[in-house]
């Protein structure tokens, strides 16, 4: 199983060229006009690019480390996010919430750190949460299945 887990690691780093960060707009410098009709883009438009992964409410990205290729029901990635709910809440609300998406839980392991495995089509996903005195940490790691 941590050979699994390792290969599709491996595979996400190696398919992963393009920050998340790209899809944020860069902020205007002194020569730009700046519209008024131009809108900021809010973290929520960039969780809504990946429609087939359900985030709890309170997720706060992180993106300078996140590393994302496509979006909709196509991407993968690692996407590292914080949030102000405990680990065992984000632990239930994946648990209870990836379903609904169509993702299958293969695995689930609870100590220090918290994993869960999906399978959806040909993607796998697997969910790691650390725990924190105030919140919790996590990464969603999103890869193509070994065939």
């Amino acid at each position: 199983m941590f050979r699994y887990t390792f290969l599709v690691l491996g595979t996400v780093f190696l398919v992963s060229c393009a920050q998340l960060g790209s899809i944020v707009q860069s902020g205007s410098t002194q020569n730009e006009e700046i519209s008024p009709f131009a809108s900021e883009i809010t973290e929520e438009d960039i969780l809504n690019q990946f429609s087939d992964v359900p985030f709890p409410p309170d997720t706060i990205l992180d993106l300078t480390k996140s590393v994302v290729v496509g979006a909709e029901e196509n991407w993968f990635g690692q996407i590292f996010f914080n949030s102000n709910r405990s680990s065992n809440e984000v632990f239930s609300y994946f648990k209870d919430h990836m379903p609904d998406t169509g993702w299958f839980l293969i695995m689930e392991q609870q100590g220090n750190q918290i994993f869960l495995v999906y399978e959806k089509d040909l993607r796998v996903a697997i969910v790691n949460i650390a725990r924190k005195r105030a919140g919790s940490e996590a990464i969603l790691a999103v890869g193509p299945r070994a065939q």
